[in-house]
């Protein structure tokens, strides 16, 4: 799920947006990302240390959090524990547990968690926009960029590999690389449910699609990074640990898709659109 290796925390009176994000207002484009059509486009159309956070948005219309403001010891300690119950055959009930209270205890709550992660629906959203963009020919830029990928034959694999360093470029941070591989990862779901899609010429309820199989993969990273020790601590068989893995990827994908759902028929922008769905899902995790 985009990353392999746990967190292995911050230190006790850390702020939960470390200072480099903090500095981030998340409103501002990704480079070589398509302008927003005029009125927006229609996408429907355990014990352990704690852990620093890391980026996204924060839901529209709502203050700001304080980007300063201090996590509590531990955060994520709770979180763990109830993920070595989901692990030791708890279940269901434990996963959304151990999601509760990484949520809720680990990220502040779900307003400072869409805060933290607002480079993820920034992101998200661009990536709705460029591919509506592509579909509707309405971005100069992306129709030049199309017309170059489409004369270059490209496999399936390298075409999802070229769009997504298009509309994610390499920062060199490991928060925008998580949204890459989130990315990527997403649109090969796609691939897998439709093997003859034409990723250039998308629906909008495909594009809703990837961009909720992208928040999704973003959320299960998160909780490979922050809850990723218990499996390390556990020295489960590799194969069982992509078992579980897989288990926590298919509840998530299915609580987002669910808001994704339900936000759609809205005719939200992209932007908007990505915010108001990691929000909400957060929202939903936190219960």
């Amino acid at each position: 799920m985009g990353t392999s290796t746990s967190s292995k925390g911050g230190k006790t009176g850390s702020p939960f947006d470390p200072e480099w994000l903090a500095g981030d207002g998340g409103d501002g484009d990704v480079p070589n990302a398509p302008d927003a059509p005029e009125g927006g486009s229609n996408p429907n159309q355990d014990t352990e240390a704690d852990s620093e956070g890391a980026d996204s948005e924060s839901s529209g219309g709502a203050p700001p959090v304080d980007s300063g403001a201090v996590a509590p010891n531990r955060r994520y300690a709770e979180a763990r524990t109830k993920m070595s119950a989901f692990l030791a055959g708890g279940g269901r009930d434990s996963l959304r547990s151990a999601a509760k209270s990484m949520v809720n205890k680990g990220m502040g709550g779900p307003r400072q968690a869409a805060s933290t992660m607002r480079r993820t629906a920034q992101g998200v959203g661009q990536l709705g926009q460029f591919l509506a963009s592509a579909r509707d020919r309405t971005d100069q830029k992306v129709v030049d960029w199309v017309e170059r990928v489409r004369q270059a034959n490209l496999s399936a694999c390298d075409l999802v590999l070229e769009l997504v360093k298009e509309v994610i470029p390499e920062t060199g941070s490991v928060d925008d690389e998580s949204l890459r591989n989130a990315a990527a990862e997403a649109l090969g779901m796609l691939y897998e449910l439709e093997p003859d899609v034409d990723i250039l010429a998308l629906t909008d309820q495909q594009i809703a699609n990837v961009m909720a199989f992208t928040i999704a993969n973003e959320v299960c990273n998160r909780m490979d990074l922050q809850l990723g020790q218990t499996y390390e601590r556990l020295k489960f068989d590799p194969q069982q640990v992509q078992l579980y893995r897989q288990d926590i990827k298919e509840y998530v994908t299915a609580e987002v898709a669910v808001v994704m759902g339900r936000l759609t028929p809205n005719n939200l922008n992209p932007q908007q659109l990505a915010r108001e769905v990691l929000a909400s899902s957060l929202q939903v995790f936190a219960q």
